[in-house]
């Protein structure tokens, strides 16, 4: 089992039921075997402005060669002009785990 092929993706969102959305279809459709969410304040630069957002950071475990189906589903859902859509590759992990994302997803 080679590490490299599972991945965390990142989103945020500063709306509950849009992370909801998120985080259920992509569940549902077997894109992803668990997502985290975590409340947390973004501080950024946005059309020339310095903003701060109460948002929810979502960390999806899944396999990278599903990343572009992930990345399709949270642009449709999301309500975000320019959504951040991160993949970090998993370098290493627990045997029984990345297998556990072998099966939950597609």
């Amino acid at each position: 089992m080679k590490t490299r092929n599972y991945c965390i993706i990142t989103t945020t969102i500063d709306d509950e039921n849009i992370a909801d959305q998120i985080s259920t279809t992509l569940l549902q459709n077997h894109l992803v075997a668990c997502v985290q969410s975590h409340s947390i304040q973004s501080k950024y630069h946005w059309n020339g402005t310095l903003e701060t957002t109460e948002e929810i950071l979502l960390q999806m475990k899944t396999k990278a060669s599903l990343f572009e189906e992930v990345k399709v589903q949270i642009e449709a859902l999301h309500s975000y002009e320019v959504p951040e859509i991160i993949m970090t590759p998993i370098l290493n992990g627990n045997h029984n785990y990345l297998k556990w994302i072998d099966e939950e997803t597609k």
